[in-house]
C-alpha cells in the first residue's frame, strides 16, 4: 500500500518521461534525455501531454504521429483515464521552440571534477523522500 501511495504522489507531483519505443520511464532530467538513444519522448505532467521529437530524430518520421500508432494509442488511453482532458502538444525539437518541454526538465547535480557529486541530485532526492514516506507509513 505504501509503495502504491508513493508512486501516485510522485506521478502527480513530478512529471515523468516515457520512451515511445519502449515502456521505460525516466525522471524528467536533461541527463536522462542526453544519455538516451530514443528519438521521441513522451512527457506526462497530468494536465499536459507532450510528444517531443528530439533534434536527432529522422526528419522522415511522421509528424504529427498517425492516429493508429502506439503513441496515439497511449495518448488516447491516458485521456480516457483522466478526470480532466490534458492539453496535448507535439514538438519537433529541431524545428520548433522546445521551451515548453524543457521547462519540465529537472537539472541534475553537477560534479566538481573529482567524480563525486557535490550536492544531491533529483534521483537521490526522490529515493530519500520515498524512504522517509515508507518509514512514516510503518
Amino acid at each position: 500500500m505504501a509503495n502504491y501511495l508513493i508512486s501516485v504522489m510522485q506521478y502527480h507531483i513530478i512529471p515523468f518521461i516515457r520512451h515511445v519505443q519502449t515502456p521505460r520511464h525516466h525522471s524528467p532530467s536533461r541527463a536522462a534525455l542526453l544519455t538516451s538513444n530514443s528519438l521521441i519522448f513522451f512527457l506526462d505532467a497530468f494536465t499536459i501531454l507532450i510528444a517531443f521529437y528530439s533534434s536527432t530524430a529522422n526528419p522522415t518520421l511522421p509528424y504529427p504521429p498517425p492516429h493508429d500508432c502506439l503513441l496515439r494509442t497511449t495518448i488516447n488511453k491516458l485521456k480516457q483515464e483522466r478526470s480532466i482532458t490534458p492539453r496535448l502538444l507535439f514538438i519537433r525539437g529541431s524545428q520548433e521552440d522546445a521551451t515548453l518541454f524543457e521547462n519540465y526538465l529537472i537539472e541534475e547535480q553537477d560534479v566538481d571534477g573529482s567524480g563525486y557529486a557535490n550536492s544531491m541530485g533529483f534521483v537521490s532526492f526522490i529515493e530519500e523522500i520515498s524512504q522517509g514516506v515508507l518509514e512514516y507509513m510503518k
